[in-house]
C-alpha cells in the first residue's frame, strides 16, 4: 500500500503543482493512516512482550523518508511555483495598470479622436493578451478597467455611428453570454459549471459597454442567469452534503448495529459466535459499500466503528481460548469414564453392571462438547465398551427366552384364568383370591423378553379392573393397587429406571405439599392474635390436616418403592 502511494505522490510531482495540492494532501493523510496503524501495532506488541511505552521507539522506515522526502519536493516546487504566479500576477498588475493609464489619458484626446479609437484597440487587445492577477485584485483593477473603458466611450463623443454599432454588438454579445449561462443548469459536470462561470463572467466584464437605454434590462438579465447558474452550484454542494450526512447516519446505524451484538455476546444472550461474526461481518461489508461523510465525522465514526469490531473479535478469541480449556477437562473426564466402562464391559453381573453403566452414559452426557473431531473419537470408543456389554446382556437373555418358554404357558394359564375370574361377594375371599393370583404370577418365572410387557400389561391390567371391584375403602384399594403397579415396573424391562423416575415423581408431589403446607401456616400466623374465633383459620387448619395427611400416604408408597430398588441391587446369589 505505501508503494503504491509513494508511486502516485512520484506521479504528481511530474504534474503542475499548482493543480494538485488536494491529491496531495489526501496522500499524505492516507500515509499518516498507514504509519499511524503499523506505529500503534508495534507499540502494543512492544507492551505486551513486557516494554515500557515510555521507551518505545518506531524510526522511520526507507519509504517513510522516501515518502516524505517526495512531500517536501512537492511543496518546495509549489512554493516556487506560488513565487512565480505572485511575480507574474504582479507584473500583469503593472501592466493592467499601465494600460488602464493609458486609455484614461485617451478618453482626454480630442484632436485626432480617430487615432484615439485605434489606440484603444491596441490597448484592449493588449489588455486580453496579459495574463492573470491575483484574485484580491481582479475585481478592482477590472472594475476600474471596465470604468475606464465605460468613461472613453461616454467621454470622448467621437464616431458616434461607430460608438453605436459598438454598443450594439455589444449587446448582442452581452446577450448571447447570458444565454451560456442559462445553459449551464445543464452541465452534469459540476467542475466543468464553474469553470465556464469563471469564463462568461470574464467574457462578460470584457465586452464593452452598451446603449444606457437598454443596460438596466441587460444587467437584471445577467444577474438573473448568473443566480441560477450559481443555484446550480449551491445545488450540487448542498446535494453533497446531505448525502453525505445521509451516509454519516447509515454509518451510525450500523455503529449501534455493531454495538448490539457486542452487547449480546457480552451478556450471554448470544452465545453461537460463529452466528455473530456472520452479522458484524456483514456489517463490515455493508460499511463499504456507503459513502463516506464529511472527513471529520468519517474519521470519527470509523474510529469507533473499528473499535467495536477489535472489542468483539479479543473477545471472541478469549472466549474460545477458554472453550478450549474446557474442551481439554472435558476429554480428561470423559477418558477416565471410557476407562469405567472398559474395565465393566465384559461383566457378567447384568442387572448391576447395566445400571452403572446407563450412570456412566449419565455422567457422559454432562460433558458433552459439540463440533470437536477428538470428542467424536472419544465417543466411539466410549459407546463400543458400552455395546459390547449390552449385545453380551441381550444375546444372554435371548438364550434364555428359550428356557422360558415354559413360564410362558404357566403366565399364559394364569391370565386366562383371572380373565375368566369372577368377584364374589365374600370381600374377604375375593381379595385372598387377587393376592393368590399375583402370587402364582410372582412364581411362575421369567418369560421371555419379547413377551414380557404384553403379558404384564394385561395382567395388572385386569388385576386393577377386579380389584376396582372389591367393595372396599378407597384409601386400602389405593394401597392395593399401587402395590399392584410397582409390582408391574418392577416385572418390567427396565425396573430400576421406572421405580426411581417414580419416586422421583412423588418427592416432587411431597415437595410441592410441604411447600402448601408452609403457605398454609405463614397465613395462620396473621390470625393469631385476632379474637375470637375465625372461620377461615378453621379452613387453613383443615387444609393443613388433609395435606398432611396426603403426604404420609405419598411418603408411604415411596418407601415402598425405594424398599424394592434395595432387592433389586442385591446380588444374585
Amino acid at each position: 500500500m505505501k508503494t503504491e502511494l509513494i508511486a502516485r505522490m512520484e506521479g504528481l510531482l511530474e504534474k503542475d503543482p499548482m493543480e494538485n495540492l488536494h491529491e496531495v494532501r489526501n496522500l499524505q493523510r492516507e500515509y499518516q493512516r498507514l504509519w499511524s496503524t503499523a506505529f500503534e501495532t508495534a507499540r502494543k506488541a512492544f507492551i505486551d512482550e513486557g516494554g515500557d511505552p515510555k521507551t518505545f521507539e518506531f524510526p522511520k522506515s526507507e519509504e517513510d523518508l522516501k515518502f516524505d522526502t517526495l512531500a517536501d519536493s512537492y511543496y518546495a516546487k509549489r512554493k516556487e511555483a506560488e513565487a512565480q504566479l505572485a511575480a507574474e500576477q504582479t507584473k500583469n498588475l503593472t501592466l493592467r495598470t499601465e494600460i488602464i493609464a493609458k486609455i484614461r489619458d485617451l478618453s482626454q484626446l480630442s484632436d485626432n479622436v480617430g487615432a484615439a479609437i485605434r489606440k484603444l484597440h491596441e490597448l484592449q487587445a493588449q489588455w486580453k493578451e496579459v495574463g492573470q492577477v491575483s484574485p484580491h485584485k481582479y475585481k478592482e483593477v477590472q472594475a476600474d478597467y471596465s470604468k475606464t473603458l465605460e468613461d472613453f466611450y461616454y467621454n470622448l463623443k467621437i464616431y458616434r455611428e461607430l460608438q453605436e454599432h459598438d454598443l450594439k454588438k455589444n449587446h448582442e454579445l452581452k446577450s448571447a453570454l447570458i444565454e451560456k449561462l442559462k445553459t449551464i443548469a445543464q452541465v452534469d459536470n459540476i467542475k466543468e459549471a464553474e469553470r465556464l462561470i469563471k469564463v462568461y463572467r470574464n467574457e462578460w466584464d470584457e465586452i464593452g459597454p452598451v446603449p444606457n437605454a437598454k443596460w438596466e434590462e441587460l444587467k437584471t438579465l445577467y444577474k438573473a442567469a448568473l443566480d441560477e447558474a450559481y443555484t446550480r452550484v449551491k445545488s450540487h454542494y448542498k446535494d453533497i452534503e446531505e448525502m453525505k450526512e445521509a451516509f454519516l447516519k447509515q454509518k451510525e446505524e450500523l455503529i449501534e448495529k455493531a454495538k448490539a451484538i457486542l452487547s449480546d455476546v457480552e451478556s450471554g444472550k448470544l452465545a453461537k459466535w460463529n452466528e455473530a461474526t456472520e452479522l458484524l461481518l456483514a456489517l463490515q461489508a455493508e460499511w463499504k459499500t456507503i459513502g463516506k461523510a464529511a472527513e471529520k465525522e468519517n474519521e470519527r465514526v470509523w474510529s469507533e466503528f473499528r473499535g467495536i469490531c477489535d472489542r468483539f473479535f479479543e473477545q471472541k478469541k478469549a472466549f474460545f481460548d477458554t472453550v478450549k480449556e474446557k474442551v481439554g477437562a472435558a476429554h480428561e473426564k470423559k477418558n477416565a469414564i471410557i476407562a469405567k466402562a472398559e474395565k465393566l464391559m465384559h461383566s457378567s453381573d447384568w442387572q448391576k453392571t447395566g445400571q452403572e453403566l446407563i450412570k456412566l452414559q449419565e455422567d457422559w452426557k454432562k460433558h458433552n462438547v459439540a463440533g470437536d473431531r477428538e470428542d467424536h473419537k472419544l465417543y466411539n470408543r466410549f459407546r463400543k465398551a458400552c455395546n459390547t456389554f449390552f449385545d453380551a446382556r441381550k444375546k444372554h437373555f435371548d438364550e434364555l427366552d428359550i428356557a422360558f418358554t415354559g413360564n410362558l404357558e404357566k403366565k399364559e394359564a394364569i391370565l386366562e384364568r383371572l380373565n375368566t375370574f369372577e368377584i364374589s361377594t365374600d370381600v374377604n375371599a375375593a381379595r385372598e383370591a387377587l393376592r393368590l393370583f399375583s402370587s402364582e404370577w410372582n412364581e411362575a418365572g421369567l418369560v421371555p423378553m419379547k413377551d414380557k410387557k404384553r403379558l404384564n400389561d394385561a395382567f395388572y391390567t385386569k388385576l386393577d379392573a377386579l380389584y376396582d371391584q372389591l367393595n372396599i375403602e378407597r384409601k386400602e384399594k389405593a394401597v392395593i393397587q399401587f402395590r399392584s403397579k410397582v409390582q408391574r415396573m418392577t416385572g418390567g424391562d427396565n425396573a430400576m429406571f421406572s421405580l426411581r423416575k417414580e419416586a422421583d415423581h412423588l418427592k416432587q408431589l411431597m415437595d410441592e405439599i410441604n411447600g402448601r403446607i408452609r403457605t398454609y401456616e405463614n397465613n395462620m400466623g396473621f390470625f393469631k392474635n385476632s379474637k375470637g374465633s375465625s372461620p377461615f383459620l378453621k379452613e387453613v387448619e383443615d387444609k393443613i390436616d388433609q395435606e398432611k395427611s396426603k403426604l404420609i400416604e405419598l411418603k408411604e408408597k415411596r418407601q415402598l418403592i425405594l424398599d424394592e430398588m434395595d432387592k433389586l441391587r442385591e446380588p444374585v446369589k
